[in-house]
């Protein structure tokens, strides 16, 4: 069963250990379970992804500090983010394809009873050339 979701995200880069290229929204989503899993799922926007496109942001049931991150629609992609283990991945837009690779530095999961908390700093490669260290900050809450 869906439920509604306030949802917050803060996307930035990290250069010079100073926040850069600050990206936050606060929207509404669905909170549901399937296989194991709870996702988190919105509609991105054009400010912070391919308008579009549904995301999903995932983590097991049981306690885990591993977060799986889905786009589906306009622009598609899987990340997976499990501290110290790289992963590799396509990302396909409707501007063409490119080549993904993050390196999490930390994958932080705090889930509570109707609410969640996720941090994720990786470091981030497209098509083979390093981009910067990320992060990211995931808030949701539901009654």
């Amino acid at each position: 069963m869906k439920e509604k979701i306030m949802l917050q995200l803060e996307a930035f880069q990290i250069h010079n250990g100073e926040k850069e290229h600050v990206v936050t929204l606060d929207t509404v989503g669905e909170v549901y379970t399937s296989q194991g899993y709870l996702c988190l799922e919105y509609e991105e926007t054009e400010l912070v992804g391919v308008k579009g496109t549904t995301a999903q942001i995932c983590i097991p049931e049981k306690a885990s500090q591993k977060v799986v991150v889905r786009r589906t629609g306009s622009s598609n992609m899987q990340q997976v983010f499990e501290e110290g283990k790289k992963h590799k991945s396509i990302y396909k837009t409707p501007y063409g394809e490119m080549a993904i690779e993050v390196m999490p530095r930390t994958v932080r999961v705090n889930l509570q009873e109707k609410e969640v908390n996720i941090i994720l700093s990786y470091d981030l490669m497209v098509s083979e050339q390093y981009v910067g260290q990320h992060q990211m900050i995931i808030k949701a809450n539901w009654a």
